[in-house]
C-alpha cells in the first residue's frame, strides 16, 4: 500500500528507467562480490592453515568447471595458494567498488531526476491554478510543499531506497550461500524476518501520522516567517515584536515535540533490530556447533555460515532502517498530490484567439461566490468599445472581484460575460490576458532590474515601443538620472523606490503590452498628490483609443469618465455620468458631498 503511494508519481515524472535498470544491475554485481569472496575465501584459509584439501558441501560441487577449480587450488603450495587468495580478494573488492560507484550514480540520478521533474511539475500545477486556490492557501504553505516536502522525498528517494534495494540483493547472496551449506539451519534463520519487519511497520504507521503534524508545523513556521519579514514595518510600528516571536515559539515548540515524538519512536529502530538479530544469530550459532559436533558438515564451512549470517546483520538492519524511513517520509506524499491533483477552477476550454475589444462588454445577471459568501449578486454592466467607465462602492462591495471575471480570475456561479457578443469562455485565457493591462492598488515589481520589470509579460516590442512607454508613463523621468538607469535591481517588492515611482513602471509595463482593455484598480489610493498628478498626466496619454475600466475609492478620480457605476454588497444600485448622478440625489451624490467635505464617504453606503 505505501509503495503504491510512491508509485503514484508517475503520474506526473518520468522515471529514467535506464538508470534504474543498470543502478539494479550494479546492486548485483556489488552484492554478488561480496558474497563470493566470503564463499572463497573461508575454504582457501582453511587450505592454507591445516593444508587439509578444499572440499566443498555437495551443493557446490556439482559444477565440473568449479571441482575443477577446487582441485588445482587442492595442489597448490600454501605460499601460492595465499598469493592467489589475495589476489582474488583484490579483483572482488576492485569489482565490488566500481559497482558501487555506478550503483550510486545511476541511483543518484534517478531519484535526481525525479525530484527535479517533481518540483517543476508542482510549480507549473501551481501556475496553472485560478486564483481562488491562492485564497485558499497560505503563501508559506505552498513554499513548503515545494521546499520541505520534496525535500523529504529526497531523502527516501536518493538513500533509502537505495540501500534497501542493495540490502536485499545482499541478503539474497547471503541466504543462497547458507542454503547452500546446510538448509535447516538456514530455514530456521528465515523465521526471524518477520518478527523483525512486521513490528517495524506497524511502528512506521505510528510516524508517518506523526510526520504529518511535523510538517504541518514546517508550513505553519514557514508562513509565519514570510508574513513576519513582509509586515516588519507594522510589527515596528505597533511593538508587536514580542507577541510574533510568542507566536513563533508556540509553533516551534509544537514542532519540537512532535520532531521528539518521532525522535523516540525511531530511536527503536536499532536496537530493536540489533536484539533480535543477535539473539536468531546467537541461536543458529549453537545450532550449527551441534551439526558441526554431530559431523554433518566441517568446521571450516561452520565458520563460513557464521560469516555469512553475521554479513546478514547490517543488511537485515538497513532494510528495517529504510522500510522506517520511507514509511515516514511517506506522509509528505499526500500534501504533494494534494497540489498536483488541483485543478483550475477556471476552465481554460476556448480555443478562439480574443483580437480586443471592437463593440462591447457585457455583464448579464452575473453571480460569484467564494465559498458560501456570494460576493455578486446578479450584476449586469454594459461598456462600450472606446468607453471609459468606473466602478466605485465601498470596501468589500466586489469592485476587485467584478474586474477579476473581465481577466477571468474566477468563474462566474450564474449569468454570462460576452465580449462582442460571444461568450468569455469561447476566448482562450492567454489571448483575452494579452489584451488587457492590469494595473493594481498596490504596484507589484519583481527582484530585478526597471527594464525587466517594465518588459515582465511583453512578448513584441521595438525599442521605439519601449521608449514610448517610459516616456508616456512619466518612468524615464526619473530613471535616467539614476546611475544604473534602466539596469538598476529595485529589490524585494521594489523596496529601493517610492510607491509613485513603483506605480509609474506598472503603468509603462501595462502601456507596453499595448492591450484594447485597461484595468486600473484603486491605483491612486497611496499616492501622495505629487505622484498622483504625475500618474494622472501618463493616464491621459494611455487611455486614447482604449476601453479603459477605473476601479476606484476616491470619487474625483472617475468624475471625468464617461459612465460610472456604483456598487454597493455585491448589487449595482446607480449609473451614468458624474453630472447624472449628482443629479440624481442618490447615493452617489451624498458620497460625493462628504468626499468633498474630507470625509470618506464609499465607507457609509
Amino acid at each position: 500500500m505505501m509503495f503504491r503511494e510512491y508509485l503514484k508519481l508517475r503520474r506526473w515524472v518520468e522515471p529514467p528507467y535506464r538508470y534504474l535498470f543498470w543502478g539494479l544491475v550494479a546492486t548485483i554485481v556489488a552484492a554478488a562480490t561480496g558474497g563470493v569472496s566470503l564463499t572463497a575465501l573461508v575454504p582457501l584459509m582453511n587450505g592454507i592453515f591445516t593444508r587439509n584439501p578444499i572440499v566443498l558441501p555437495a551443493g557446490f560441487s556439482r559444477p565440473a568447471f568449479l571441482q575443477t577449480l577446487v582441485n588445482s587450488l587442492n595442489a597448490m603450495d600454501p605460499i601460492t595458494l595465499v598469493r592467489w587468495a589475495m589476489l582474488f580478494l583484490i579483483v572482488t573488492v576492485i569489482i565490488k567498488g566500481i559497482a558501487m560507484y555506478y550503483q550510486n550514480y545511476c541511483f543518484k540520478y534517478f531519484s535526481y531526476r525525479i525530484l527535479t521533474d517533481l518540483r517543476l511539475a508542482i510549480y507549473q500545477t501551481i501556475q496553472r491554478l485560478s486564483l481562488e486556490f491562492f485564497s485558499r492557501k497560505r503563501s508559506g504553505e505552498i513554499a513548503m510543499r515545494i521546499i520541505y516536502d520534496v525535500g523529504v522525498l529526497e531523502n527516501v528517494l536518493s538513500r533509502e531506497f537505495p540501500m534497501l534495494f542493495f540490502s536485499v540483493c545482499q541478503i539474497a547472496v547471503y541466504f543462497l550461500i547458507l542454503f547452500r551449506i546446510n538448509v535447516q539451519l538456514t530455514i530456521l534463520s528465515m523465521f526471524v524476518f518477520p518478527f523483525l519487519i512486521l513490528p517495524i511497520i506497524n511502528l512506521g504507521k505510528k510516524l508517518r501520522k506523526l510526520s504529518r503534524n511535523q510538517q504541518v508545523n514546517y508550513a505553519n513556521l514557514g508562513n509565519i516567517i514570510q508574513e513576519s519579514v513582509y509586515g516588519q514595518q507594522i510589527i515596528k510600528a505597533y511593538n508587536r515584536e514580542q507577541e510574533i516571536v510568542e507566536k513563533f515559539s508556540r509553533e516551534n515548540e509544537s514542532l519540537f515535540r512532535f520532531t521528539m515524538s518521532i525522535a523516540r519512536r525511531s530511536g527503536l529502530v536499532n536496537p530493536f533490530s540489533e536484539l533480535l538479530t543477535t539473539f536468531a544469530g546467537a541461536f543458529i550459532i549453537y545450532l550449527g556447533v551441534r551439526a558441526v559436533l554431530a559431523q554433518q558438515f566441517s568446521s571450516g564451512f561452520l565458520v563460513l555460515f557464521i560469516g555469512a549470517l553475521v554479513s546478514l546483520i547490517s543488511p537485515a538492519k538497513a532494510v528495517v532502517n529504510a522500510v522506517a524511513q520511507i514509511f515516514q517520509a511517506s506522509a509528505a506524499l499526500p500534501r504533494v498530490y494534494g497540489i498536483l491533483e488541483e485543478t483550475p477552477s477556471v476552465a481554460d476550454s476556448g480555443n478562439t484567439v480574443f483580437s480586443g475589444i471592437r463593440e462591447a462588454i457585457i455583464l448579464d445577471d452575473v453571480h460569484l461566490s467564494y465559498g458560501a459568501t456570494e460576493i455578486l449578486k446578479g450584476v449586469s454592466l454594459h461598456i462600450r468599445a472606446g468607453q471609459h467607465i468606473g466602478i466605485v462602492g465601498p470596501v468589500g462591495s466586489g469592485k476587485s472581484s467584478l474586474v477579476g471575471l473581465l481577466l477571468r480570475f474566477y468563474q462566474p456561479q450564474s449569468g454570462r460575460i460576452l465580449f462582442d457578443g460571444r461568450d468569455v469562455r469561447e476566448f482562450s485565457l492567454t489571448s483575452i490576458r494579452e489584451q488587457v493591462g492590469l494595473v493594481t492598488q498596490e504596484p507589484i515589481l519583481f527582484s530585478d532590474t526597471i527594464r525587466n520589470n517594465i518588459t515582465f509579460g511583453a512578448k513584441h516590442f521595438s525599442a521605439a515601443d519601449f521608449e514610448r512607454a517610459v516616456h508616456i508613463s512619466h518612468v524615464a523621468d526619473f530613471v535616467e538620472k539614476l546611475p544604473g538607469s534602466y539596469e538598476t535591481v529595485v529589490g524585494e517588492r521594489g523596496t529601493t523606490l517610492s510607491g509613485g515611482q513603483k506605480q509609474l513602471i506598472c503603468l509603462a509595463r501595462a502601456l507596453l503590452r499595448n492591450p484594447s482593455i485597461l484595468i486600473f484598480d484603486e491605483i491612486t489610493a497611496s499616492l501622495d498628490s505629487q505622484s498622483e498628478q504625475m500618474l494622472y498626466q501618463a493616464l491621459e496619454e494611455m487611455m486614447k483609443d482604449r476601453t479603459v475600466i477605473f476601479v476606484a475609492h476616491r470619487l474625483a478620480t472617475v468624475r471625468n469618465l464617461d459612465r460610472i457605476f456604483v456598487l454597493i454588497n455585491g448589487v449595482v444600485k446607480e449609473s451614468g455620468s458624474h453630472d447624472q448622478l449628482i443629479a440624481k440625489e442618490g447615493l452617489y451624490a451624498r458620497m460625493w458631498a462628504l468626499q468633498q467635505h474630507g470625509q470618506p464617504g464609499l465607507e457609509d453606503g
